[in-house]
């Protein structure tokens, strides 16, 4: 009777049944869910993480630079199309989330007088050169981070980029400004629309003021755009507090191998109603600082540190 019993014991634990395996696979099911929960955004997380840390290294470094030489890099890339085809257009290397964030602006002729200010300004913080397209097309064979660097593209197409003298630059990219009405520079209006052809609103305004507190919602604005590329790290290269690199921005939006991924400074350089000047919607000579300020340095999609810190935490 008992080696009945004994084989029937062995028999019953000779496999699963098959409710048992279902119970078994559920939660091998159940572990594995909630394993990718806990891994979804991990990756985001550290993108966000490199993002901030290389915000705070450029920021930091452009201006411990012009803290010891009293000056900023003299080499910056222009984020649109310069006097060549296409003026004023985003390049095609410009990722869709670069081109939503800022506007071209037609930069007034060098001999008028207001010319003359912006270039005397631009002039006394040692911003003269930049590297721009003179096509909107890419350049092919070459990364879309040197594609402004005249050395680099001279190999393939020797006229698609040039470095020129700020006062030769006829269009530039700002951010977006919203006054009380339509913003004016030098009595011309300031774009409606951004490099995306997307309409210019008050979240561009409430945007202003995030970025710094000086850039009031229902104020005018000039506040220039330009990439710390390549040459903008290398222009630094004889100074005690030489910057090593310039670094490169990665997200889901923005893709170094067929996107402009540099890191974007924002340089404040007039104000309506600046220097007791008349606030009338209408950014004149004289409302121009004698000394143009870096603003923040933000990511390729235009986003401040504060923002990519908060990306890390989603949740």
């Amino acid at each position: 009777m008992k080696g009945k019993q004994l084989k029937r014991l062995q028999h019953r634990q000779a496999g699963f049944t098959l409710l048992e395996l279902l119970v078994v696979i559920t939660l091998i099911a159940t572990l594995a869910t909630a394993a990718l929960v806990a891994y979804d955004g991990i990756g985001d997380s550290a993108q966000a993480t490199a993002a901030s840390n290389s915000t705070a290294t450029a920021d930091g470094a452009i201006r411990n630079y012009r803290a010891v030489t009293q000056k900023f890099p003299d080499q910056w890339d222009n984020l649109v199309v310069g006097s060549g085809a296409s003026a004023g257009s985003a390049p095609a290397f410009m990722a869709a989330a670069t081109a939503s964030k800022f506007s071209n602006w037609s930069v007034p002729a060098s001999a008028s007088a207001f010319g003359l200010a912006l270039n005397d300004a631009m002039a006394a913080v040692n911003i003269t050169e930049i590297q721009e397209r003179t096509v909107a097309t890419t350049t092919a064979g070459i990364e879309p981070n040197l594609q402004h660097n005249e050395g680099a593209v001279f190999t393939v197409s020797p006229t698609d980029a040039a470095e020129n003298d700020w006062n030769a630059i006829t269009n530039v990219a700002i951010l977006p400004t919203f006054g009380t009405a339509a913003c004016q520079v030098n009595s011309v209006a300031l774009p409606v629309t951004k490099l995306s052809g997307d309409p210019i609103n008050g979240d561009d305004g409430a945007r202003q003021n995030v970025i710094n507190d000086s850039l009031e919602s229902d104020q005018c604005n000039l506040v220039i755009a330009l990439g710390f590329g390549h040459d903008a790290a290398h222009s630094t290269s004889n100074s005690s507090v030489a910057i090593s690199t310039a670094p490169t921005f990665v997200s889901k939006n923005i893709n170094p191998a067929v996107n402009y991924a540099r890191y974007i400074a924002l340089f404040h350089v007039g104000q309506d109603g600046a220097n007791a000047g008349t606030v009338d919607n209408n950014i004149v000579a004289g409302e121009l600082f004698t000394k143009p300020r870096l603003l923040a340095v933000v990511d390729t999609e235009g986003r401040m540190i504060d923002e990519n810190i908060a990306d890390q935490n989603p949740n």
